[in-house]
């Protein structure tokens, strides 16, 4: 996910607010307070929607997993403590930013043009 242009670095900056926006807007707010209406419980929506933010997050392996699940609950506890949802929206975009585009920036990790895939001619 990482990208390899700068073209593909400023896609990246949006996916970051975006996924900071939706993302806790889905998983602290509207999936707990679904599943706690379901359910009578609001620690189940909250423990529910904590699993299923650390399982979206499976392509970064077993670690990426353990790790947003344990950002998941930290958020998910504050929320449920009153934070305001856009303090965590602003922090969770912040983390993406820095992630997908502050440290390969500062890495050098941009190139200047799109990286192109050599043409492959059929064979004769």
């Amino acid at each position: 996910m990482i990208p390899r242009t700068w073209p593909e670095a400023g896609l990246a900056f949006l996916l970051c607010l975006n996924a900071g926006l939706g993302e806790e807007l889905f998983f602290r707010l509207a999936l707990p307070l679904l599943t706690g209406q379901l359910t009578g419980s609001l620690i189940a929506g909250a423990a529910l929607s904590t699993l299923l933010f650390g399982g979206m997050h499976w392509y970064q392996g077993l670690k990426g997993v353990l790790a947003t699940t344990a950002l998941g609950l930290i958020f998910m506890i504050r929320a449920l403590n009153g934070t305001p949802l856009i303090w965590l929206m602003g922090f969770h975009a912040l983390m993406d930013v820095v992630a997908l585009f502050i440290r390969p920036a500062l890495s050098g990790h941009f190139s200047r043009k799109t990286v192109r895939q050599p043409a492959v001619r059929p064979s004769s």
